[in-house]
């Protein structure tokens, strides 16, 4: 599907690489806590997580985890990594990076037919992405946990990358704009909470930022509610909406979208384990 994403020459925004840098430099303290993957939080050393959905994640020694996500890792190898830098007072400071190369699932659905989403006679150069972002997350009265985050992508075309290949769907455009725009700002924030008994709840936002492009802006909202049978399986179910500009016009998205012949509306789910 086509775009005219203008291709800008790169360059980093230097506020957040000071910000990044002077939370570089602090000596790391550890600070952990089951089901935080939207946080400043770390998990526990020792401790595995995993969902249908969402990444494998461990942590280990020094207030530090990595996590990948396995099922699409074949297609798109990627690695996250995330470290706590500082504590204050009821508050957490840390920095999450992530790599992700997805040239391999882009020449896969480069086809005709079945899974064929962009014209075959297009060919994807080696393209690589660099996530950086400062999480901080600040512990309110109660069970409240609030968290910011800003950060930036950047990301690098090893060949000419044309302008005709964009992807022009919810999710999917705003994250591979970064290869024809070079770089992009992301921010976004959390409220997680206790609701009652075994319920919780989780609402984010998340806002994309794509300086000196046509479609130059993304937004996506996430509202869940966490059913936690114990500290090693929860159920999560929600919904997703996403608004864009893309080269067809702006549009508003909820996900998952109605399934047609389907008296009712299932909502987003995960099934997410630990050990």
């Amino acid at each position: 599907m086509g775009g005219s994403v203008r291709k800008q020459k790169g360059f980093l925004p230097v506020g957040l690489l000071i910000a990044l840098a002077a939370t570089l430099s602090a000596k790391p303290i550890e600070q952990a806590a089951n089901w935080s993957s939207g946080t400043a939080y770390v998990l526990p050393m020792g401790r595995w997580e995993m969902g249908l959905f969402q990444p494998l994640r461990y942590g280990f020694s020094g207030g530090q985890e990595i996590s990948i996500h396995p099922l699409l890792f074949i297609k798109i190898p990627n690695l996250t990594y995330k470290r706590v830098w500082k504590t204050c007072e009821r508050g957490v400071i840390a920095s999450r990076h992530q790599i992700l190369y997805p040239t391999p699932l882009l020449n896969t659905i480069a086809r005709e037919g079945i899974g064929g989403i962009v014209s075959p006679e297009f060919t994807f150069p080696g393209m690589v992405s660099l996530h950086n972002e400062v999480l901080y997350t600040k512990q309110l009265k109660g069970s409240v946990r609030v968290t910011g985050k800003a950060g930036f992508t950047v990301g690098v075309a090893f060949g000419e990358l044309d302008k005709r290949t964009t992807i022009d769907l919810p999710l999917v455009f705003q994250r591979l704009a970064v290869f024809y725009n070079n770089w992009l700002v992301r921010l976004g924030g959390d409220i997680t909470g206790h609701l009652s008994g075994r319920w919780n709840y989780l609402v984010d936002s998340d806002v994309f930022l794509i300086p000196g492009a046509e479609e130059n802006f993304g937004f996506e909202h996430k509202g869940l509610l966490l059913w936690n049978k114990s500290d090693r399986f929860q159920l999560a179910i929600g919904y997703k909406l996403v608004y864009g500009r893309y080269p067809y016009g702006t549009q508003w998205h909820l996900l998952p979208p109605k399934i047609p012949g389907l008296p009712v509306w299932i909502p987003l789910f995960d099934l997410q384990w630990a050990w």
